[in-house]
């Protein structure tokens, strides 16, 4: 007769540790923040008309080559990497949990509570503070796809499959359609409520459209293909174990990288005014930088693992590089909206107002400054032992009260398909 303790589909493990965290994935989430920042900074400039994706028009030669390098290296490269990097930790949950003992059903139902609340989070985010919120996008990407992640490989392989079909017909279509308005009714009013006069104004304005933009999102870029992408690669310990994967991540360093750069190339001529094609090329060209976007965010992403796996092998302890973009990472979403927030009162017009004085240079000048801020920020928080507030608020809301230490036996964790039972230590706090 057999004695195996039955599991328990209460069983719900706490969150992941800073000794069972890898390193690559904190290290890239640190880096991807600075992304974002040059990627979002050049929204808030008024001293130009509104051009390519975040960029203003013009400016004099150093202007048009930081815009010329943030559309080949950086626009639309950022959003794929955070994605890919949050179904990496996702998968990880549903792996440690699944490890822990609990159900599939019960990992599914701590991955939908995150989904809720990162809308939540979004929301107050995209209304209050930025209107291009990446948090809201995410959770609903969670809460529609996340059951996904607690299923075999087969079947994640299917998602990947069709979610990357789908993106890349949505993502033309709708570049295309925009590109074509563009053309016809101008630029005005493209930058919306983050060029507002008034913030009353603007907090009410984007009351409106919050029901709308994570679906906008969603469509318009390949968030659940890197999202997926990232819980497959999750699975296989990529970023893990990077040291096992060497070979793989180079190629996709190289090949990602490749793809990136060369479908970034013509958006970023269009951009640094050197090419002046129609509305339907200017669509096409943007729907080309969209989806290569997501090979950028892939190569980004590996290349962090890369360089944990040459550090690992020659037996180095993490640099004090290293050692700041991974507090950073532990703390991503406490990072993202202080560098969201920093970002808004030094530039926005109903703050401080600097992007009515300056172009693109001053731009990512303010935005590396502001990371840089971000950064001795986690630093401290890493010194004095201290989570960042909003990655322990969330870790609250979604595991509830630690529970406490229970005598007897631990129940005998229950097997998980594939690779996934590994245990996980990619999730973000």
């Amino acid at each position: 007769m057999s004695t195996r303790t039955p599991v328990n589909s209460s069983v719900r493990r706490q969150g992941v540790t800073v000794a069972e965290r890898s390193p690559a994935p904190d290290i890239a989430r640190g880096f991807m923040l600075l992304l974002i920042a040059l990627a979002h900074a050049p929204m808030y400039v008024t001293t130009s008309e509104p051009g390519v994706v975040t960029h203003p028009w013009g400016g004099d030669t150093l202007d048009r080559v930081i815009t010329f390098l943030s559309l080949g290296l950086v626009d639309n490269r950022a959003y794929p990497m955070f994605a890919a990097l949050f179904g990496y930790g996702m998968a990880m949950l549903v792996a440690r949990q699944r490890a822990a003992g609990t159900t599939a059903a019960a990992a599914g139902r701590l991955l939908r509570r995150r989904g809720v609340f990162l809308v939540l989070f979004g929301l107050v985010h995209f209304v209050l503070i930025f209107p291009a919120d990446i948090l809201a996008p995410y959770g609903v990407a969670a809460l529609a796809f996340g059951w996904l992640l607690t299923r075999g490989d087969r079947a994640l392989n299917k998602g990947v499959v069709i979610s990357a079909v789908l993106a890349t017909v949505l993502a033309t279509l709708l570049s295309l359609a925009v590109a074509v308005e563009e053309s016809t009714k101008g630029t005005e009013g493209l930058r919306g409520t983050v060029w507002a006069h008034d913030y009353g104004d603007a907090v009410v304005e984007r009351l409106s459209q919050a029901p709308f933009a994570s679906l906008h999102i969603l469509l318009g870029w390949p968030i659940v293909t890197a999202v997926l992408v990232g819980a497959v690669a999750a699975r296989r310990r990529y970023l893990d174990d990077p040291a096992r994967h060497r070979a793989l991540l180079k190629r996709v360093v190289l090949l990602g990288g490749a793809v990136s750069v060369a479908g970034g190339i013509p958006l970023a001529l269009i951009g640094a005014g050197s090419w002046h094609p129609g509305g339907v090329a200017t669509g096409a060209v943007t729907a080309l930088h969209v989806v290569t976007g997501f090979a950028g965010g892939l190569a980004y992403a590996a290349a962090f693992g890369l360089l944990v796996a040459r550090s690992q092998r020659r037996g180095l302890t993490p640099g004090p590089v290293a050692r700041a973009l991974g507090a950073v990472g532990r703390r991503s979403l406490t990072c993202y909206l202080l560098q969201s927030s920093l970002l808004a009162l030094v530039l926005a017009r109903v703050a401080f107002g600097l992007g009515d004085e300056i172009h693109s240079t001053g731009a990512a000048v303010v935005a590396v400054c502001v990371w840089l801020t971000v950064v001795a920020v986690a630093v401290a928080l890493e010194r004095a032992g201290l989570r960042g507030p909003l990655d322990a608020l969330m870790r609250r809301l979604v595991y509830g009260k630690p529970a406490r230490r229970a005598t007897g036996p631990a129940p005998e964790p229950a097997p998980a398909s594939g690779p996934a039972k590994q245990p996980a230590s990619g999730e973000q706090s």
